[in-house]
């Protein structure tokens, strides 16, 4: 099931200033090299090639969305982004190293993540972004006694770590990164302008997704 993206069509200016996504493609220059893991079907690569002029490679695992990113993107490497042997077909260096929503996805992040310095080159940076376990309305569910997982979202079935505000940049610093922003999605998970306003006062309870910039220590 393609569960990102799976309508092939996806425009940045009509989603929320605060949207993750809108966020996330704001922090990328121009004229990039941009090294995307868990591309999914590359609509995100393709808004920076179509938009930002940049120079994008995608890695995924999924054959049905890889197939679909290999028609948008400048270059794609099918594979499992734990394994040595997808890590070595990426070739060069890139200015920004790109994993939005796939550290949840991974069995080891920690390792991943320190992997993930050597493709950057001087003055590169790591964007990545996630979802927030102590949001709202996980916390909700959890206090009746609930933790069923879904098709998609914080409890996605697919997701095999979770992380909080405080220990999502503590697996940042921990592999070898300074944060050089953070910032938070209050906009997903329902309740918008209510949680818009609310998080700027407990941003660990209204933030539905997380980013940060991180550049090598």
């Amino acid at each position: 099931m393609l569960k990102y993206g799976k309508n092939n069509f996806f425009d940045l200016e009509k989603l929320d200033a605060l949207n993750i996504d809108r966020q996330s493609i704001k922090l990328i220059p121009d004229n990039s090299r941009v090294l995307e893991l868990g591309c999914a079907t590359g609509f995100l690569g393709e808004h920076l090639i179509k938009k930002k002029s940049c120079y994008v490679v995608g890695v995924e695992f999924g054959k049905d969305e890889a197939r679909i990113a290999r028609k948008k993107l400048n270059k794609l490497i099918e594979g499992d982004i734990e394994e040595k042997k997808t890590l070595g077909a990426i070739d060069g260096k890139f200015d920004v190293v790109f994993a939005s929503a796939v550290i949840e996805h991974l069995k080891n992040p920690w390792d991943a993540l320190s992997k993930w310095k050597v493709f950057l080159n001087n003055g590169g940076f790591l964007l990545i972004t996630t979802s927030n376990i102590a949001h709202w309305s996980a916390r909700l569910k959890m206090l009746k006694g609930e933790f069923n997982y879904q098709d998609y979202g914080i409890l996605d079935n697919t997701h095999l770590r979770f992380f909080t505000t405080k220990t999502f940049k503590t697996l940042v610093s921990d592999c070898g990164y300074n944060i050089d922003t953070f910032s938070i999605d209050p906009v997903g998970g329902g309740l918008p302008k209510i949680s818009k306003l609310l998080s700027r006062s407990f941003p660990n309870l209204f933030a539905y997704q997380m980013l940060i910039k991180a550049r090598p220590k």
